[in-house]
């Protein structure tokens, strides 16, 4: 038994499927635009969540040195933060990163850790601001957020 040859093209080929040949094309233009959003809204909350992830590393980094004894003064443990988060986004402009470094009573007095009693909780809240390390600057989605992490440890 054998079969007809079946065309896709020429005079034997149903007036329906003439008119479908442009379809394929026309739902691509419709559709386009929505992916390329739709990618590019997930590329913008990938490098968010990368840069929460930077910030989080930053403020425990800033935590184990000024939990450290040999650590007396505040602007130690904020160097750490700044290098750390430099070394991780280096476009990053300090401005942008806010750091607080407190015990349980409040702002750590005269940037002293060595007013700080052995034993008492250290408090590093690292705040940054995201406009300025993203990529996408067209996107509103994240305009004007900023992540902050906070990490506690108790002095040595």
């Amino acid at each position: 038994m054998t079969f007809p040859k079946q065309t896709t093209h020429g005079p034997h080929v149903p007036a329906a499927r003439k008119h479908r040949q442009g379809i394929a094309a026309v739902e691509f233009a419709l559709l386009c635009p929505i992916l390329l959003i739709l990618f590019l809204g997930i590329v913008e909350v990938g490098q968010f969540v990368n840069v929460g992830q930077s910030v989080s590393n930053a403020s425990r980094e800033g935590a184990r040195i000024a939990a450290r004894q040999a650590t007396s003064t505040v602007s130690e443990a904020q160097t750490a933060v700044s290098d750390y988060l430099t070394d991780m986004h280096p476009t990053m402009p300090a401005s942008a990163v806010q750091t607080t470094i407190s015990d349980a009573s409040g702002p750590v007095a005269g940037g002293d850790l060595t007013t700080v009693a052995t034993g008492s909780p250290i408090y590093v809240q690292v705040t940054v601001q995201f406009d300025p390390v993203r990529w996408l600057n067209g996107l509103t989605l994240l305009d004007g957020r900023s992540v902050t992490k906070t990490t506690v440890t108790r002095r040595e």
